[in-house]
């Protein structure tokens, strides 16, 4: 698997990680008779899948990039006999 793939894959199994391990802690602390605000849930949950949605949206541009013309996809499918005439 392309690094890129990679990092993207492993991204999604943190977050999940992250998201459960923050709503358990959160209803640890309502179960316990926690009385204080949990701002801290928000934050734990909320910026990563903001770096993700980061993530993923430079990962798209990037793939976009290569899939046009003059893109590194592109340019080897020509170069292996690929027809743009026919494709379209």
């Amino acid at each position: 698997m392309q690094f890129s793939k990679r990092l993207v894959a492993d991204i999604r199994v943190l977050l999940w990680v992250v998201t459960v391990g923050g709503l358990v802690l959160a209803a640890y602390c309502v179960h316990t008779g926690y009385a204080g605000a949990l701002p801290w849930l928000t934050a734990m949950v909320g910026l990563p899948w903001s770096a993700h949605g980061v993530v993923c949206s430079f990962y798209l541009n990037m793939a976009k990039s290569d899939h046009k013309e003059g893109g590194i996809t592109f340019e080897a499918a020509k170069a292996s006999g690929f027809d743009s005439a026919q494709s379209i």
